[in-house]
């Protein structure tokens, strides 16, 4: 079958990939990219260089992580369809059945307590919140939406989820590849032309359009390990492309230069780029000696675990500082030196609760329904 596909110039997929494996080194990049956004939130540096330090482009790691996951998910079930071991409407189902598991009923719990309790402005801006456009508000000229910020890239992230599965099963194997790449190019000529449209905006690099080069970086290292992963060994086997790929993203947004408008577009590209080549050591398990003693220890591991929550709850946790300064004002307050050890410990402990008692236990119900071939 291999050797027929490779006549016919097709991708031929490597049987002892395809398993789900759980992956510890994944999960221990994710710890980093949600500390990073909590860092970036919760910490004003007055150092210029410190502050210079790209914590808040966690969230394109992120970006990265999801856009590998997800594909190497779907193109795994694309091959069960094609060898009749599933069928396209049951593979649709199966995804949205346990992406909705994972994402929605802590997501949605949050938002109706908000609703309930009447904080900040949540009956203004609901709508946007329930509906998963939270990117969209932030792109336009609608008041601040307060502590909902950070919700915009879940919001990418939900319209990824909806569309990417029936563009990957309905696209042909042997087009996907070219198709990824086509996409990472349209999201920068996308932002280009959006710059030079509408000037600087939050737009440039919220809609799900312009995230689309991290989401495709991801998805391409998923392609490759399954369909070239002799070219993915390669890669590995050359360590310096890793710091090389740092370097553009050094030079121009952690040290800017005066092309400040090519720092408004890329910024975000470059970050990604360079996290392509993290996730593509991580995804194969090849980090090793220290940056595997740190990956994949204990406790980084399952901070990973829980990042989901780290990230939806973090940003509530300054007003909920500020309500424990009604109480205790002599505490509570603005420079205390409590308030920033205060936050990441109440964000963990709500994330941990929040894992415990209704993400664990949700999650059991994805076993209900298995990708094919699990």
């Amino acid at each position: 079958m291999c050797a027929l596909k490779t006549k016919l110039k097709e991708p031929c997929i490597v049987e002892n990939n395809n398993s789900l494996a759980y992956n510890k080194q994944i999960d221990g990049l994710r710890c980093f990219a949600v500390l990073g956004v909590m860092v970036f939130h919760f910490i004003h540096f007055e150092n210029i260089y410190i502050s210079r330090i790209p914590f808040g482009f966690g969230v394109d790691l992120f970006f990265v992580i999801s856009g590998f996951l997800i594909t190497k998910i779907l193109l795994l079930n694309k091959e069960s369809i094609h060898n009749k071991k599933t069928t396209f409407f049951k593979a649709l189902k199966t995804f949205y059945y346990r992406r909705t598991l994972r994402i929605f009923p802590i997501y949605y719990l949050t938002i109706i307590f908000l609703l309930i309790i009447d904080f900040q402005n949540t009956k203004d801006v609901w709508k946007w919140l329930v509906s998963y456009t939270t990117n969209f508000y932030i792109s336009y000229d609608y008041p601040y939406i307060g502590s909902f910020l950070h919700l915009w890239s879940l919001a990418v992230e939900e319209q990824f989820y909806l569309l990417w599965p029936l563009l990957i099963f309905v696209l042909p194997k042997k087009h996907i590849g070219k198709f990824i790449v086509a996409l990472i190019l349209f999201s920068i000529f996308f932002k280009i032309y959006y710059f030079l449209s509408f000037g600087f905006s939050t737009g440039i690099n919220a809609f799900t359009i312009s995230c689309s080069d991290s989401l495709g970086f991801g998805a391409l290292i998923a392609y490759w390990s399954l369909y070239r992963p002799k070219f993915i060994t390669t890669i590995n086997k050359l360590w310096f492309l890793l710091p090389l790929s740092f370097i553009p993203f050094f030079y121009f947004i952690i040290y800017p230069r005066p092309i400040e408008w090519f720092a408004a577009v890329s910024n975000n590209f470059l970050f990604s780029f360079f996290a392509f080549f993290i996730l593509i050591r991580a995804a194969q398990m090849k980090y090793s000696v220290v940056m595997r003693f740190v990956l994949e220890n204990r406790m980084v591991v399952n901070i990973g675990k829980i990042s989901y929550g780290l990230y939806l709850y973090h940003l509530f946790m300054p007003d909920f500082y500020n309500q424990m300064a009604d109480f205790f004002p002599s505490v509570f307050t603005p420079e205390s030196p409590i308030r920033i050890p205060f936050l990441f410990v109440a964000t963990l402990l709500f994330a941990i609760c929040s894992w415990l008692i209704i993400e664990r236990p949700v999650l059991l119900l994805k076993k209900k329904l298995e990708y094919a071939g699990q």
